[in-house]
């Protein structure tokens, strides 16, 4: 993880990574978080780290720690059903005590889920340090496309109007986002300060890191004493 400022936090941007449309609209809405927080908030994306060659187990590993070590967490909701590696980040970072923000953008949101609350399974719900967006950017996108002149489909194409729509789309987005985070910075630490060594040793153990136990363990501590200098945890 690179060294950053002492007023940047880092987040772990946890969501879909498989197709081209979940790689650059991951990248965008990185990008646009950074900007509209004067890079106060800058993502770590799993897609510019992941190397596909290597074996499953070390590409789980790489992405767990990385969260671990992150200040702050994203976590993408969308889906019919969530995906479950998006799942598996969001209780692993909520152990941690991680603060976190939900977002969903899908707005097929009462199509899913077993809850009035949230369109997600309820066993995804109603944890501390985590602000939950949910957004319907499709609305948002036919919205702001409506502001221009209904023109031939060839010059919307030759004026870049889709791209440009949706560039506004992700600022939008990213601006909830960064005000979700303004938010649950202002929660305090779950995780008591006299067990928070214990468990982040529990956490450098409890996946079976391929790295060893103890290597993994160094490391968070002093992920452990980052965060604490930041007032993120007691």
């Amino acid at each position: 993880m690179s060294q950053l400022t002492e007023k940047t936090l880092n987040i772990y941007f946890a969501g879909e990574l498989f197709t081209h449309k979940d790689l650059a609209g991951n990248a965008m809405l990185a990008e646009a978080i950074a900007e509209l927080s004067d890079h106060r908030y800058c993502s770590v994306l799993p897609q510019n780290f992941e190397q596909r060659e290597q074996e499953a187990k070390r590409i789980r590993d790489q992405d767990l720690l990385n969260l671990l070590e992150s200040d702050l967490a994203l976590f993408c909701f969308d889906g019919t059903e969530l995906d479950s590696g998006t799942v598996v980040e969001f209780m692993t970072a909520k152990f941690a005590d991680i603060p976190s923000v939900v977002l969903r953008t899908d707005y097929r949101s009462k199509s899913s889920g077993d809850q009035v609350d949230f369109p997600w399974n309820l066993m995804a719900s109603f944890y501390p340090r985590c602000e939950v967006e949910v957004i319907d950017a499709m609305g948002i996108y036919q919205n702001i496309f409506k502001e221009f002149p209904i023109i031939d489909a060839t010059d919307v194409l030759i004026e870049k109007r889709s791209s440009d729509v949706a560039h506004t789309m992700i600022r939008v987005v990213g601006q909830a986002i960064v005000d979700a985070f303004d938010r649950v910075l202002e929660d305090k630490p779950v995780l008591p300060a006299a067990s928070a060594e214990v468990v982040y040793d529990w956490l450098a153990r409890f996946a079976g890191f391929s790295k060893g136990d103890d290597a993994v363990a160094a490391e968070l501590k002093n992920a452990l004493r980052r965060k604490r200098e930041r007032g993120l945890l007691a």
